[in-house]
């Protein structure tokens, strides 16, 4: 079964007591979290299932992370007698250094990004492992797995990421874009008259908007169209379209053949 997996761990041991960052293999696996594309699953896995794990792992097509190849994969990789560094992997970190030169947290990419950040930070996961606090442990993990995933998929819906440099949102381009990406779908229904559902990233960490629209006219990285939620015009900024799905007809165009 092919998959593509979202992953990310959390360690026993922090950077100090094993001596630093030219140690981190010593630092040792509490929980690694992934999401299956092909199971639509989040699941935290503990030491005592990464037998299982690793079938996950050997029967994946693409393994996804940031920073992943040069710490998660580097903490991990004592649990198994073969080389985890032959699998298919995308590093966002990766993509990020090639396109900027330089590397960023994934908290100030999720945060230009999406709007929203992590829930916390690497010290509270090892807390919740020195005081046995399982089920807040995997939640944290999980938490920066679903943030890995949705950075991911902005990236390949948008061709682009988001950072602040000198107070200014800067683009990242990225490579792992799809060939249709949102901008194109807004075009198509534009043209053909198209309804469209959107999910849309409310600025100030507010929640997520779904309606469906009516596209109208796009300009530059603004969309103009019929909100069927609002049940008025309004304009939408397309960098923060998170999903998009075309729909049948728009009703405004509908009109317009009679």
């Amino acid at each position: 079964m092919a998959d593509r997996l979202v992953l990310d761990l959390e360690t026993k041991k922090s950077f100090d007591e094993v001596g630093g960052y030219d140690n981190v293999h010593l630092m040792e696996v509490s929980v690694c979290g992934i999401y299956s594309y092909e199971r639509d699953q989040y699941r935290a896995f503990r030491e005592s299932e990464f037998g299982e794990m690793e079938e996950w792992l050997k029967k994946s097509d693409l393994i996804i992370g940031f920073n992943s190849k040069k710490f998660d994969f580097t903490v991990l990789q004592p649990y198994y007698k073969w080389k985890l560094d032959k699998l298919p992997h995308l590093d966002i970190m990766e993509e990020i250094v090639h396109a900027l030169g330089h590397r960023l947290k994934l908290e100030s990419v999720a945060m230009s990004t999406l709007g929203s950040g992590k829930s916390g930070s690497g010290l509270d996961a090892l807390w919740y492992y020195k005081n046995q606090e399982w089920d807040k442990l995997s939640k944290y993990c999980l938490d920066d797995v679903r943030v890995t995933r949705e950075v991911y998929e902005y990236g390949q819906r948008h061709g682009k990421l988001w950072y602040e440099n000198n107070r200014r949102k800067t683009a990242i381009p990225v490579r792992w874009g799809i060939e249709k990406k949102i901008s194109d779908i807004l075009q198509d229904a534009m043209t053909f008259g198209k309804k469209v559902k959107l999910t849309y990233l409310n600025p100030n960490g507010q929640p997520r908007m779904e309606t469906e629209v009516d596209v109208k006219d796009v300009k530059g990285n603004i969309l103009s169209a019929f909100c069927h939620t609002e049940n008025q015009d309004k304009q939408f900024d397309i960098h923060r379209i998170f999903n998009i799905d075309a729909l049948g007809q728009a009703n405004s165009f509908q009109g317009t053949l009679f």
